[in-house]
């Protein structure tokens, strides 16, 4: 054991031992978290890196008049009428984005906007300094939700937002009629004749 010692064997060791004992007790702190989130409201505009985002208007619907006829949702379908701004010089892609309930649980928008006016589509790919306004889809239970927002970057340091999304049903409009053409005069004092 002395012949160790006199080599300088069991300092290295030691001192190997206590390094590795030193970062795993530092592992914890090592990594970069992200950010915590900000959080605006709903017609307010929030910057989340390059991108801004302004949430100014939500539609629930029971159904869709989609291109292959009606559309029905497992819940209940809400619009989220969005504007995103890249404000970076270069061009930079929108994330697909989340609503989040009262109780944490996160919902992803829907992929297929058949039957949605104005919708902003799956792949959001922005040029410099380019705004683009749209609705996004979600299928959910009626409830009041947060949107969670994005950068777009990498989502260890990713810093987002959650806009406040309230809970208002409006009465839906019906689709358009077309009643059919009548001719001829009708006057509502005169009883129709049998």
């Amino acid at each position: 054991m002395s012949s160790l010692m006199m080599h300088g064997a069991v300092p290295r060791f030691a001192l190997f031992g206590c390094m590795a004992l030193l970062c795993a007790a530092m592992l914890p702190g090592c990594g970069t978290k992200a950010q915590p989130e900000l959080h605006a409201v709903m017609g307010t505009a929030v910057t989340t890196g390059p991108l801004t985002y302004t949430a100014d208007e939500s539609e629930w619907h029971e159904s869709l008049n989609s291109s292959k006829g009606p559309r029905l949702p497992t819940n209940r379908f809400l619009f989220i009428h969005v504007s995103i701004t890249n404000a970076s010089g270069e061009e930079h892609g929108a994330p697909l984005l989340e609503l989040v309930n009262p109780q944490g649980q996160a919902f992803q928008e829907v992929s297929e906007g058949d039957g949605v006016p104005e919708w902003m589509g799956y792949l959001r790919l922005l040029q410099a300094h380019e705004t683009r306004s749209g609705r996004l889809l979600f299928d959910v239970p009626p409830g009041s939700y947060q949107l969670r927002v994005a950068g777009g970057g990498d989502p260890e340091t990713e810093q987002t937002a959650l806009i406040d999304i309230p809970f208002q049903l409006t009465p839906e409009t019906p689709p358009p009629t077309t009643l059919p053409a009548f001719s001829g005069n009708w006057n509502p004092a005169v009883p129709a004749q049998k």
